[in-house]
């Protein structure tokens, strides 16, 4: 099943159970993201909570994430909740890394009736067929609706679809290649070449 076909049948859901219990999930956009890739996602909440305003959506930034921004949605306050790591990391030959963001957070006011998007940069795990989760708590005032529920590792992405609240998830796909067209050593050749004539000048 391809991507536009389950963004169709996550649009349908909403239609076909406005009149019941049942809801559209909230979902990211595609349900893809590119093997490796800094990808461009956007988080879609179709609906309230019932027929509640959506008020505060806080998303979970898993850990197999290692770089992530949020876009700052117009007229929504935005806030990045940070978490201490139990062990400190070094990346390359940069400095030693104690925290790590856990959370983004959106503050505004969604009425229950109208489409809510609320995009972010994301890094892509390197294992192709993994299913990443976006775990997110939607808030309308008092009230929550949790989107949390996970398949275990391993498992298809489809097996979402069985529980009442899946949480928003990418299934990481093969990019085809370099995002930059080279390889990171390919490219860090290239700039030792240009250093080394901008030297000989």
């Amino acid at each position: 099943m391809n991507r536009a076909s389950l963004f169709i049948i996550a649009i349908s859901a909403l239609l076909s159970n406005a009149c019941s219990t049942a809801q559209a999930h909230v979902v990211i956009e595609n349900f893809e993201g590119r093997a490796n890739y800094n990808e461009f996602l956007t988080l879609m909440v179709p609906h309230g909570c019932g027929n509640l305003d959506t008020t505060e959506v806080r998303m979970k930034i898993p850990p197999s994430v290692p770089l992530f921004a949020p876009e700052n949605k117009d007229g929504w306050e935005t806030a990045l909740v940070m978490r201490t790591l139990d062990e400190p990391v070094r990346r390359g030959n940069g400095p030693v890394i104690t925290e790590v963001y856990d959370e983004v957070v959106w503050r505004g006011h969604l009425p229950a009736n109208q489409l809510g998007v609320f995009k972010f940069l994301a890094r892509m795990p390197g294992k192709v067929g993994t299913v990443v989760p976006f775990k997110t708590i939607q808030s309308c005032g008092d009230r929550q609706d949790r989107w949390v529920d996970v398949v275990e590792d391993g498992e298809p992405a489809w097996k979402m679809w069985a529980y009442e609240k899946p949480a928003p998830y990418v299934t990481v796909v093969d990019g085809g290649g370099p995002q930059l067209g080279a390889s990171m050593k390919d490219i860090g050749a290239e700039r030792q070449r240009l250093g080394q004539g901008a030297n000989r000048e």
